[in-house]
């Protein structure tokens, strides 16, 4: 199953350091969004994703709040690699309540048989509670609408863990 082609919309919910949308727009979305609050994250995800072809969207803003220009059930792809931006100030990390409340307007935009992706990095104190409050959220999602699986290394402590979630197709 291929979740990116040239008629994909796609959201990079904390771009950082751009790797995750350079490796996106590699495969050629028809649109790329790409949020982040920090300028570093901004500049750095710019570089990496201007050699591509493709329509890249860069917005400095939380990604408790999506641009107004994605439609409901429109979005193929909805990534998200939470934490603290790598090579910056580490007291700067995702929250909690914005991260479920971006997640809850996701669930919005994903069409059916798309897709979320979560990384969550619990070494650190808001990680860990970060990282919990998305598998109580995940879990309580209805089985009838939504798959969700979780990866995790289960014999290295605080490693990262990877949730996907995706919408069924009805």
């Amino acid at each position: 199953m291929q979740i990116i082609d040239h008629v994909s919309v796609v959201i990079d919910c904390t771009c950082g350091n751009g790797h995750d949308a350079a490796f996106i727009a590699s495969h050629g979305p028809q649109r790329l969004y790409c949020l982040d609050i920090q300028d570093e994250a901004i500049m750095a995800t710019r570089d990496k994703v201007s050699e591509f072809q493709c329509d890249v969207v860069i917005k400095k803003q939380c990604h408790s709040h999506f641009p107004e220009e994605i439609q409901q059930s429109t979005a193929d792809l909805i990534v998200y690699n939470l934490g603290y931006l790598p090579g910056a100030d580490k007291s700067k990390t995702t929250r909690v309540e914005t991260t479920l409340k971006s997640l809850d307007q996701a669930c919005r935009l994903l069409k059916p048989g798309g897709v979320i992706s979560i990384t969550c990095y619990p070494g650190h104190p808001e990680g860990t509670k970060e990282e919990l409050a998305i598998l109580e959220w995940g879990q309580a999602l209805d089985p009838a609408a939504w798959c969700v699986t979780v990866h995790q290394f289960k014999n290295r402590k605080q490693s990262p863990s990877l949730v996907i979630i995706q919408m069924n197709v009805l």
